[in-house]
Parts: C-alpha cells; structure tokens; sequence
C-alpha cells in the first residue's frame, strides 16, 4: 500500500502538469483562432487610448478603446532594455508597468530579440507557467492524499484563464513562487531567495512571502532562538527589490512601487463592500460569474482558517495567508469594482489550496467546486475579448 502510494505520487505531478498543459493549448488556441480570428497579437488588447497606430508595428491588432494591461507586457517584450514610457508606438500609464519586467523578459528572450515572435512568445511564456503550476503544486502536496488534484486546482485557476488569454503576468509570477516554495522547503536557501526575486519582479505582490519569512525570522531572533530559516531567503529578494526600484528611480524619475500603492489599495473592507454592491446593480451573465468566483475563493479561504491549526502546514504558509488576506480585503475599488477574474488575490488562492490540502482533508469535493467555477468561468472568454 505504501509503495502505491508513493508511486502515485511520483506520477501525480506529472499528470497535472501534462494535463493543465492540454488544457490550456486547446483554451488557447480556441481563443487565437475564433476570439482573436487567427490574430495572436490581438490577445494582448492594444488599445487606441495608449497606441498610436502610425507608430505601432504593422504586425499588431489594435482595439478600440482602453485596451488591457497586456498591451504594456507587449510593449516591454518587444524591448525590455528599453524602460522609456513611450516606445513602438504604446505609452505606458505609469511607471509600476516597468518593475514588472520578468515575463516581458522571459517571452523576449523566447522570441530570439524577432519583434515579430513576440505576440506568440507571450502566449506559450504562460503556457509553460500554468504548467509549472500545476506540477510545482502537485509536488507540494505530495503528502495529501490526491496531489494531482491539488496541482490541477492550482494551475487551473480561474484567474489564469483570464491572465493567459490577455498576455498578462500572474501565471508567470506564480510560478517562480511556487519554485521558490519548493526551493525552500527542500533547503535551498540561496536558489529559494533568487526565485522569490523572480516572482517580485514579475509582480510586486509576490514578495509579500519572502517578507513572511523574514518576520518569522525576526520573531525568532528577537525571542533569542536559533531560526532554521537562511536569512538568504528574503534579504536576496528584498536587495533585488530595492535595487531595481532604485534603477527605475534613476532611469523614470519616479518611485515606480508609489503609483502600484496608490492606484491598487484603499480603505479596508470599504472596497470590498462597495464592489459587491456594484456587481448586484445588474444582473448579467458577468456579474453572476464574479460572484461565483467570489464565493468559491470564499470558500477556500474559510477551509484555510479551518486547518491553520494543523501541525502539517508550515508556519510561513499561514503567515502568508493572513497577510495575503488582509491585503486583499484592502484593495481598492480599481479591483473590485471590475470583472478581472480575481486574478489580483491569486497568492491567496494558492495559499488557500495549499494550507486546506496539507492539512490532510478527507473530503475533496471542494476540488470539485473549484474546477466547476473554471469550465463556467471560461466560457465566455472561448466567445469574447
């Protein structure tokens, strides 16, 4: 029984991986030929407010419109050396896009520097992270009785549906904090804090475990107890942090984290409230979606608090999820007011999952209200921009 169990196990991650990876081909290559009709470059969702088409590469659609924040991942891929808030013909709406450069990078580098790869670099870029997702979160979970479903609730969360159909950044961040995780637990203190910088540059709020760990650190320290924690598991990402923060100042004139905080938190609660009043003004297909999401993400974090007492989840996880909570409670309208897929409180859905699953449920049909919430949520992102 125990060799099953362990073969099992060995064989889940990569049961996820390979299916969270078909999945998403066939989602993706749905949307690229009926959504985007043959267009890939139309995913990013180049809009006419920040584009000028004269200006703009002939090979990229452009929308009329807003556009969506793909079209600044665009922007930074066909260049990410060049961090000038006007370039290829799309002006920036702020300098917090540039301190997001890991995923531009990665799909850069992908592309060879051919601008013209770029808008299929972007694409398969999340492809390949969904994927790691799904088998990094599997590998977490390998002590849970069904870590292959752990690793297909990870990876097929429905905020990543949104973020891989719109060329945006989440998936890619995700996944180098599910490395750095793994890196982590298994005693690589110097590969975790290099992975956790990854994450925090390819979005801010990744960094909100590395921090996690070093106040637990701190805690420790100041208690005057021996901490088993490297302290290179956070100061590596905090000095990359620093350091890039400190480039962007130099070359932009401006504190790039500053508009992020401005633009993205509020009044606790105070959003939250006003966003699930806006979303009942109307009742559309839309709106039900959101709050389905909602309740789904709701009911994860519920069954995380539940378990926060269980001796099998780590101490930084649930550190992180409470942080991670209080910071979602705290965000601002700009996020709740709007139908993103919660793709803003990812950390907290992967925390959720993660702290639920190692305490060992024995029940898991809340997996199974998780990948309902997806196949609903995707539908119509399989018709629709």
């Amino acid at each position: 029984m125990h060799q099953a169990t362990t073969s099992g196990s060995t064989r889940a991650p990569r049961v996820a991986a390979l299916t969270i990876f078909l999945a998403y081909l066939l989602y993706l290559t749905e949307r690229t030929i009926v959504v985007a009709k043959g267009n890939i470059s139309s995913l990013a969702l180049i809009g006419t407010t920040f584009a000028d088409r004269k200006q703009l590469p002939s090979y990229l659609y452009q929308h009329q419109g807003n556009g969506y924040d793909g079209q600044f991942f665009l922007r930074l891929a066909l260049d990410p050396f060049d961090l000038r808030m006007h370039a290829f013909g799309i002006t920036m709406n702020g300098a917090f896009r540039d301190q997001r450069i890991v995923y531009p990078f990665l799909a850069w580098a992908l592309a060879f520097g051919h601008d013209h790869w770029v808008p299929f670099t972007l694409v398969i870029v999340n492809l390949l992270a969904v994927t790691a997702i799904a088998y990094l979160g599997a590998k977490l979970a390998h002590d849970t009785a069904h870590p292959a479903m752990v690793g297909l609730l990870l990876g097929g969360y429905f905020g990543y549906t949104m973020s891989t159909g719109r060329d945006l950044t989440e998936p890619t961040a995700a996944a180098f904090l599910l490395l750095a995780m793994y890196l982590f637990e298994h005693d690589h203190p110097a590969f975790a804090g290099i992975s956790f910088a990854l994450a925090g540059l390819a979005i801010e709020t990744e960094l909100i475990m590395p921090i996690a760990i070093g106040l637990i650190w701190l805690i420790v320290l100041v208690r005057k107890r021996r901490s088993a924690f490297n302290p290179l598991v956070f100061l590596i990402p905090g000095l990359v942090a620093l350091a890039f923060q400190g480039l962007l100042r130099i070359l932009l004139g401006k504190v790039a984290l500053s508009g992020d905080i401005r633009g993205n938190i509020g009044i606790p609660i105070y959003s939250v409230i006003v966003g699930v009043i806006h979303h009942t003004h109307k009742i559309n297909l839309t709106n039900l979606i959101w709050f389905g999401q909602l309740v789904i993400i709701c009911l994860f974090v519920v069954l995380a608090a539940m378990n926060l007492k269980s001796p099998d989840v780590p101490q930084y996880l649930k550190v992180t999820w409470a942080m991670m909570l209080v910071l979602t409670l705290s965000l601002s309208g700009e996020i709740w007011n709007h139908s993103s897929y919660f793709r803003a409180t990812d950390i907290l859905w992967l925390t959720s999952v993660l702290i639920w699953s190692r305490s060992r449920p024995t029940q898991w049909w809340p997996a199974y209200l998780g990948y309902i919430a997806t196949f609903v949520s995707v539908a119509p992102l399989l018709l629709f921009f």
